[in-house]
């Protein structure tokens, strides 16, 4: 197990990628009230490892509280999440997805455990009210980011010399980890100083960078946040919207994975998904789906994890089956825009493991009087760093394809996907 000051060191250098996103993100969307040049910003500050997954990225390291004052960081207060006697251990009673509240039996959790939301726009406003009672502080919004996105932003600032070390996007955490270890006895000043020495020289790079290498950490930046490593929530702010962390559920197919890992350790980067679809489209504009989700864990122990899958509302779950010893579920549960399908199992080390659910769906197909058309959403989890997609569209018998997107078989994808059929 990783003692308090490994997981410290591990989760402060994600705090990095912080003091570069406001020193870009807000230039970006130029807007002068966000980044405090009206009055003071005050902004919840959450530093997710997603080497351990949960639904909004990854696990909660630290909670902060961070002010923005004239687009400059004014203040910075770090938690570390696990010490229950800081404000972040503090329970909060929630409305917790349906699925984790029936198979777990819970309806509060530590506020460094209420990211279990299905995404991060359902998740932000909950913390940052939980924070305001807590705290008793005004707060204007929500940022969250992970190792992902930290390693993005070196690998465009490059190398840097710190306390004797060259640090670069391949060993940041390597090296916090070793100097985490001399921290042991109780001195963390050396870390502290290293990761605070080299937190303040990227922020001067981004600062002093030439408008090239400017544009390329803003482009870094955005395609984070497509990428779901980077969550910036302000309620009611439209300018940010799209880096809220909302997850679509259009009026057709739609498959979103939601996994959470369940006290498995630093797993999930060392786990590979792959999800298998094959729809049969009938006539009458409904289908039946057969999804398989693989997980191939190269840990060498065991990989725990709850399985939600949403869908379009109204499917209904025929049967599910797995190659998995330990196995529960599956629970069905919905609502007005999606049903989930919801399980627990582990996946033993070095194995490949999968799980399938067949279900019907009610309407999935849209008509322009003369084509058929057929469009599914895969929405890829935030955290997870990349999938490997498999479909198989079945047209109803008859019919002619007339052209498609996306359709190929073994796609690898860091994002969404949006599959279309158009066929008579």
């Amino acid at each position: 197990m990783p003692t308090d000051d490994h997981r410290f060191g591990r989760y402060f250098t994600i705090s990095i990628a912080c003091l570069v996103v406001l020193a870009l993100l807000f230039p970006a969307f130029d807007v002068l009230s966000l980044a405090g040049f009206v009055n003071d910003k005050t902004y919840v500050l959450i530093l997710q490892d997603n080497s351990e997954i949960r639904p909004t990225g990854g696990l909660i390291g630290c909670i902060g509280l961070l002010t923005v004052h004239d687009g400059n960081v004014k203040d910075l207060h770090l938690a570390y999440a696990y010490n229950n006697s800081a404000w972040t251990g503090d329970v909060v009673n929630m409305s917790l997805p349906e699925s984790l509240t029936q198979l777990y039996d819970v309806d509060s959790v530590r506020l460094y455990d209420s990211n279990v939301q299905y995404d991060f726009s359902s998740f932000a406003p909950t913390m940052l009210s939980n924070v305001e009672q807590i705290t008793g502080q005004k707060v204007d919004g929500v940022i969250a980011v992970d190792f992902t996105a930290v390693e993005a932003i070196m690998r465009i600032t490059g190398p840097i010399s710190v306390s004797g070390e060259v640090i670069t996007s391949r060993n940041i955490v390597d090296i916090a980890h070793y100097y985490s270890g001399k921290s042991d006895a109780g001195d963390t000043a050396p870390l502290i100083n290293l990761l605070s020495s080299l937190a303040l020289k990227i922020v001067q790079i981004a600062h002093d960078a030439s408008l090239p290498v400017k544009l390329d950490l803003i482009n870094a930046v955005q395609q984070m946040g497509a990428e779901k490593h980077l969550f910036f929530y302000v309620p009611g702010d439209p300018l940010t919207a799209d880096f809220a962390g909302a997850s679509a559920t259009p009026p057709t197919d739609f498959i979103s994975v939601i996994d959470m890992n369940m006290g498995s350790q630093k797993a999930d980067f060392g786990v590979y998904r792959s999800i298998d679809y094959h729809v049969q489209l009938l006539a009458n504009g409904s289908a039946v789906a057969n999804l398989t989700i693989a997980y191939n864990n190269t840990c060498f122990w065991d990989y725990n994890l709850f399985q939600t899958v949403l869908v379009p509302p109204d499917a209904e779950i025929m049967n599910a089956t797995t190659t998995a010893q330990d196995f529960n579920g599956p629970l069905s549960t919905g609502g007005a825009n999606f049903t989930a399908f919801s399980t627990s199992v582990t996946v033993p080390a070095n194995e490949t493991d999968t799980i399938t659910y067949l279900y019907t769906l009610p309407h999935v197909v849209s008509s322009s009087g003369v084509n058929e058309r057929y469009d599914l959403y895969v929405q890829k989890q935030a955290g997870i760093n990349q999938y490997t997609f498999n479909p198989e569209v079945q047209l109803p018998d008859g019919a002619r394809l007339l052209a498609s997107q996306n359709a190929e078989a073994n796609q690898t994808s860091t994002g969404d996907i949006h599959l279309e059929m158009v066929y008579r």
